[in-house]
């Protein structure tokens, strides 16, 4: 099951990518929320009738697979409604509307800090408690009520996609504090003080997949999406649609199918050897 999970949330997240990081228009974002929807309707469905192969493939599932998923609804929402309610107004301004909200997300993560502090760091010792349906009602409750649905859902597994959803809107804040800070005309640095990729697109799809797949952003929970809109902000590059970009490397024949992430290797043990890493 973990291969169609993993093929099911990228396939949604690529479908409700865009170049902004929220939905933009009310139909947008109700396009997107549908989907949403649509996948987890499927998960239920596929969950009711095949059940898991064991203990830990459901808790993966309710740690991870869903909470993952879910989160994309969250942020859509959060984000849209951001967005429809940004202040029009000066630089100021808007920069303390946004920190204000990042407040207020950290207000709930420091409401719920001991369950936080155990998605934080990936802790596994009450994931048969958290995590397994119709597990014994918690020790300690969450600030939050559940979603008590028996077949497809558990007593953690809401807030683990809450607390993806509200850390991915506290990054979209950033961003949006950044941006006004350094557009031009706004008081701001010109983006041509900053680097800028020259080197082939497709380079850049192979250190994409190799930070997202090796898990080194945000705990492991940046989406592959999300890396590849940084990259592409923060150094000037268009990718485009980067699964078909990724086809084009599995596609290679005579050339290694990794070329950049070899050479990059090969040029770091030459550096190494020389004794002047």
């Amino acid at each position: 099951m973990k291969t169609e999970l993993y093929n099911l949330k990228q396939q949604l997240e690529d479908a409700i990518s865009k170049e902004n990081d929220y939905p933009g228009s009310i139909e947008k974002l109700k396009e997107n929320t549908a989907m949403i929807d649509d996948a987890l309707g499927l998960l239920k469905s596929e969950i009711s009738g095949k059940g898991f192969d064991g203990e830990t493939d459901e808790i993966s599932f309710f740690k991870a697979f869903k909470p993952g998923i879910l989160s994309l609804k969250i942020h859509q929402i959060y984000t849209y409604n951001l967005k429809l309610n940004e202040p029009v107004d000066t630089r100021e301004t808007i920069t303390k509307y946004y920190a204000s909200e990042i407040k207020s997300i950290q207000s709930f993560f420091r409401i719920n800090a001991f369950h936080y502090q155990y998605f934080k760091n990936n802790l596994n010792d009450m994931d048969t408690v958290y995590f397994i349906r119709n597990a014994a009602p918690l020790a300690l409750p969450t600030e939050d009520v559940n979603d008590l649905d028996p077949v497809f859902s558990t007593p953690m597994s809401l807030l683990f996609a809450k607390f993806l959803g509200y850390e991915s809107v506290q990054k979209f804040c950033l961003q949006q504090i950044a941006f006004v800070s350094e557009t031009p005309g706004k008081g701001g640095h010109d983006p041509k003080d900053g680097l800028k990729w020259t080197g082939d697109s497709i380079n850049i799809v192979e250190l994409a997949y190799g930070l997202y797949l090796t898990g080194q952003l945000n705990y492991g929970n940046a989406s592959l999406n999300q890396i590849v809109r940084w990259l592409e902000a923060n150094l000037e590059v268009k990718i485009g649609s980067v699964q078909r970009r990724f086809t084009e490397i599995g596609s290679r024949k005579r050339l290694s199918q990794t070329k950049y992430i070899d050479q990059m290797k090969d040029n770091i043990l030459h550096k190494i050897d020389q004794g002047n890493a």
